[in-house]
């Protein structure tokens, strides 16, 4: 074996040792810190009877800042009226709410945040509201987390990141930075898509333990971490706020979560992709989404291929939960200069979606059309009808259908809902293939900056969670050139069904596949080649988007007349019974490369259920047939049936071996790829 992935093996194996099996089970000592930290923050009490912590402490001072007036936070809280309150949601959730009062100008901070019982996990969002009679003074640097970590007692930390989604092979690429005293390092999206540079997740460690932090905000926020003699601090919230505060005026800050864990990072990334599930999983009707099966087809097409199409995937069986037609179905002429001309083109469409739509209802299916309403072009209708709505300032041919007022909002709210009942959707596909954040600075006073911002993004949320409540069967495929809008609060209203535009490539999405699942569970990428198995599952995850004969920006994308239907339904049933794996524990087995020489696997492990997955790929340029993969979360003394889908019969290895010696892995083919399930034996 190449000693490049025998390497890369053995480090897996080095971090699996100290990790305990059923990582995404909490335990009691890491819910005893987050309530610590919450009893501390929030009721300002620095012991609650709990035992002696072993983290870096902060004392009980706010965990948040801002400078007012030209006056430090720290100073001016110590004088102002506090409130504290709480109540329980329900019987994973305790509401706890911090009040601060200026009493001379009558500013009021609330941090109304949600501690839970069944995680150890806090957040909360910042508010501020002017409840007198003039305007404020100005308010800048305006952070929604600035605190030490809560961290175990060590002199150097590792922050654990990711880069966020800019249409690249190393999209979601991992990356490690070490914090020692005096180290600092500044992260930010730029341009105003929360995910575009950098992802909004992270997670912080030393010897015996760590914190993930999510940020929910989907414009331009910023993180400062600076390492300390004895852990991180953290400050991060908007990139840019210099404002003052009109009489009435309220505006709200980033969403914030920490997530307190014990042991090595794996087990932080697992608890976090668990209370995702748990709490920041789109519904449908009521109930958590399970991530379908899509398939893409581009909306220059006309209707008739559509419906061939549809009837050929229904009268073959093949089990897709969405028709997807993308852009190109509206206005004359290039898709890209055509948004805000948001009607159907009949000679495409002339009976418009309705029997596209009829006919996947009637077979259990659902039709999925592609929307950018906030990005505005030129000469379009909307950009003529509705000037007064429209931010210009970055690129002279779009303009910005501005969220943030309240008249555009409900107009596009309508709009787009009355589209949905018209066409007869199941799913609402959004793009975002704009900058925003130079539209939103050009429109902001000097004493008014970042309030475009913020009221725009307020009214974001404010629009989709409109459209969710008029439609509860219907979801949201977040997508904004791909994957530039993935953050917390995203997370909870859509999931990014095309989760990057970059390279159309098995390797890349094995990468891609790779950096994104420690941080959100759910995702898809498009899978083009129909036949080909290696690069079908390396274009797999928790969702799955084919885009199987398909001409690109062509006019037609008409089915094949010796499409291969009995692999494609022989393949999406075999995806569908290993997709349950995906929503478990994630362990990469291997290093991340990009390189086309070696080999990458990584693990999906259910503790509770007693079983997993393993996915293995053996890249076109290696010469390598065999590997060792040391698996990880597994039960030393029990015995697993494991099963390779590609090889008849079964074996059974201990839990133990599986850990320590490995799993054998041969592939002959190259490129080649296997998958290997396993399953606890009962006795």
């Amino acid at each position: 074996m190449g000693s490049r992935l025998w390497l890369s093996i053995v480090a897996g194996f080095w971090l699996a040792a100290c990790q305990p099996a059923g990582a995404a089970s909490p335990t009691s000592a890491e819910m005893t810190e987050a309530r610590r930290w919450a009893a501390a923050k929030f009721e300002g009490v620095q012991q609650t009877g709990l035992p002696a912590a072993g983290r870096q402490a902060d004392g009980v001072e706010p965990f948040f800042s801002f400078t007012y007036g030209g006056k430090a936070s720290g100073d001016l809280l110590k004088t102002w009226k506090v409130e504290r309150a709480s109540r329980r949601l329900d019987a994973g959730r305790i509401a706890r709410t911090l009040t601060y009062t200026d009493p001379t100008t009558g500013l009021v901070i609330t941090c109304q945040g949600v501690e839970f019982r069944d995680f150890p996990a806090v957040e909360w969002v910042l508010r501020l509201h002017n409840t007198g009679k003039a305007d404020t003074p100005i308010l800048e640097g305006i952070q929604a987390l600035d605190a030490a970590l809560p961290l175990p007692k060590a002199e150097q930390s590792t922050l654990y990141w990711a880069k966020g989604g800019v249409a690249s092979f190393a999209d979601f690429a991992p990356q490690e930075t070490g914090l020692k005293a005096g180290d600092k390092l500044h992260l930010q999206p730029g341009g105003g898509r929360s995910s575009n540079q950098v992802l909004p997740f992270f997670n912080v460690t030393n010897a015996g333990g760590g914190v993930v932090i999510a940020v929910g905000w989907t414009g331009e926020w910023a993180a400062d971490f600076a390492g300390e003699q004895r852990g991180v601090r953290l400050k991060t919230g908007l990139a840019r706020t210099h404002l003052l505060l009109h009489p009435g005026e309220e505006i709200r800050m980033p969403r914030m979560m920490l997530l307190f864990y014990d042991h090595d990072r794996w087990r932080g990334q697992n608890l976090l992709r668990q209370f995702i599930l748990r709490h920041h999983r789109p519904q449908r009707d009521g109930k958590p989404l399970v991530a379908p099966i899509t398939w893409g087809n581009w909306g220059g097409t006309s209707a008739a291929i559509h419906l061939d199409n549809i009837q050929n995937i229904i009268r073959h069986e093949l089990p897709i939960d969405y028709y997807w037609i993308d852009a190109g179905w509206y206005g004359k002429g290039d898709w890209g200069t055509n948004n805000g001309n948001w009607e159907v083109n009949k000679d495409l469409y002339p009976q418009s979606f309705k029997p596209l739509s009829n006919a996947l209802e009637q077979a259990g299916r659902h039709l999925m059309v592609w929307f950018e309403p906030e990005r505005v072009c030129k000469d379009s209708l909307w950009y003529h009808s509705h000037r007064d709505w429209l931010l210009t300032g970055g690129d002279p041919n779009n303009a910005l259908l501005n969220l943030g007022d309240p008249t555009a909002r409900k107009f596009v709210a309508d709009f787009i809902s009355a589209k949905i009942d018209e066409f007869g959707l199941g799913c609402y596909r959004q793009d975002y293939n704009i900058d925003p954040l130079g539209y939103w600075q050009a429109h902001d006073a000097e004493n008014r900056q970042g309030i475009t911002e913020i009221r725009y993004i307020e009214g974001l949320y404010a629009f989709w969670d409109e459209l969710l409540a008029r439609h509860p069967g219907l979801i949201i495929d977040n997508c904004a050139s791909g994957g530039r809008r993935l953050d917390l609060e995203m997370t909870d209203r859509s999931t990014p069904f095309w989760r990057t535009d970059g390279p159309r490539d098995a390797v890349a999405h094995q990468c891609h596949t790779y950096g994104l699942m420690p941080w959100l569970p759910l995702s898809a990428t498009s899978q083009d080649l129909e036949g080909n198995t290696y690069e079908f599952r390396s274009s797999t995850s928790s969702a799955l988007c084919v885009n199987w004969s398909h001409s690109g920006d062509g006019p037609q994308a008409k089915l094949a007349a010796d499409f291969p239907y009995a692999w494609a339904k022989q393949t999406l049933e075999q995806y569908l019974k290993l997709r349950p794996f995906y929503y478990g524990d994630y362990y990469p087995l291997t290093a991340y490369s990009q390189d086309q020489t070696v080999w990458m696997a990584w693990q999906f492990d259910r503790p509770e259920q007693g079983d997993g997955m393993v996915q293995v790929f053996r890249r076109g340029e290696s010469i390598y047939e065999l590997a060792r993969l040391r698996l990880r979360g597994l039960e030393p003394d029990a015995v697993y049936t494991l099963s390779n889908l590609d090889v008849a019969g079964t074996t059974e290895m201990a839990g133990r071996e599986l850990q320590a010696h490995g799993l054998p892995v041969a592939i002959k083919d190259r490129p080649g790829s296997a998958i290997i399930t396993y399953a606890k034996k009962v006795h």
